[in-house]
């Protein structure tokens, strides 16, 4: 009978900590910011005589909506960023604790990837297969986590010979 995974929690995150998506929402927001623009533009055109220029105003308006957007989306970008490097930093040294090995660490960019497709990452323990790391979403309110999933091995002539080649192969 084979032994049943038993589910080793890594790291947990909320959908408000990353998206994956910084840029989504721009369109919007640029409109916004041009519409509100071209309000405080027919109030300043009292007093600002070359905002009395139709060509002036659209001018005006898509500079603040564009420099707006574009501050927004890269505060919003170097957010995740950072939140993925101290993520990725929680998961390798969970990563290291369990097989012991520094080599199979992960970059940023491979845990987003395991993030966005849900995947599943086989580790090795010790040169023995057993340890699978994947991504479990979380529903609406729920947040995500990073599982570390370990099967033990059998217990058969065959997994302790492998153990004990591992044991043996590995340096002090």
């Amino acid at each position: 009978m084979p032994a049943k995974p038993k589910p080793h929690y890594v790291a947990g995150f909320g959908a408000h900590q990353w998206t994956g998506q910084p840029g989504k929402g721009a369109g919007p927001l640029f409109i916004g910011a041009g519409f509100m623009t071209f309000i405080a533009c027919l109030v300043l055109m009292i007093f600002i005589e070359p905002l009395r220029n139709v060509f002036v105003v659209i001018a005006v308006c898509t500079t603040v909506a564009t420099i707006w957007t574009v501050a927004d989306v890269v505060s919003k970008v170097k957010a995740e960023k950072s939140f993925l490097a101290g993520l990725t930093a929680r998961v390798n040294g969970s990563i290291l604790e369990l097989t012991g090995d520094p080599n199979a660490q992960i970059s940023a960019w491979r845990l987003q990837q395991l993030i966005q497709s849900n995947g599943k990452l086989p580790l090795q323990i010790n040169g023995v297969p057993g340890l699978e790391l994947s991504v479990v979403p979380g529903a609406a309110n729920e947040a995500t986590r990073v599982v570390a999933w370990i099967t033990p091995p059998d217990y058969g002539l065959a997994s302790f010979d492998l153990l004990l080649n591992a044991e043996t192969q590995r340096k002090p």
